[in-house]
């Protein structure tokens, strides 16, 4: 775990469990006051490994920002809620996948709790990375595609015709398939539409 953003309007407990969350596992924390805040910070970086919430904040209760941390992020979610909330908000918070932690509790039942989250974490974000991987590749070939029917309706090339003449622009251009093939879908729209 590396990217853990921490959510609290009180500040004792925002330092002390940075300070813990640092000390056991060696990560960058970045502070949040409000999910005003937050919402601020996961705007401009949705990257983050695991968001702390500290909860209730200040300006809302904090389920609202844990539903927008599951629905705008590859992180995964912890809320620390007092006990009596625990029961009420384990239900809610389940089906968007945010871990309810309830308090008080022990350093020891945190750091295991966080550590099984960091395993998950890994784990997700390996396949976030790969799902990224791989929309990128189907956006390239299908770039490649666009290309290849534009020659074949426009140029009246057939498929391989298409695709050898695809791959001799791109290595005359010097660049790579996906863009040489960008470029020729922007020469053909200009001359034909």
């Amino acid at each position: 775990m590396e990217k853990v953003l921490l959510v609290s309007d009180n500040r004792s407990a925002s330092l002390s469990l940075s300070s813990f969350i640092k000390e056991s596992f060696g990560c960058s924390i970045r502070l949040a006051e409000s999910a005003a805040h937050a919402r601020t910070i996961i705007g401009a970086d949705t990257a983050w490994e695991l968001i702390v919430l500290h909860l209730p904040l200040s300006d809302e209760s904090g389920f609202e920002l844990a539903q927008f941390i599951s629905e705008n992020t590859p992180a995964c979610c912890v809320a620390i809620v007092r006990a009596e909330q625990a029961e009420q908000m384990t239900e809610r918070a389940e089906s968007c996948g945010v871990v309810v932690v309830p308090r008080p509790f022990s350093r020891q039942s945190l750091y295991q709790l966080l550590r099984a989250v960091d395993s998950a974490v890994r784990r997700s974000w390996e396949l976030y990375s790969e799902t990224l991987r791989l929309e990128a590749r189907i956006n390239e070939i299908q770039t490649i595609d666009r290309a290849k029917f534009r020659l074949m309706q426009y140029r009246e090339m057939t498929e391989d015709e298409a695709h050898s003449y695809i791959e001799q622009y791109a290595m005359k251009n010097r660049k790579k398939k996906a863009a040489a093939a960008a470029e020729i879908i922007e020469k053909i729209e200009e001359q034909y539409m």
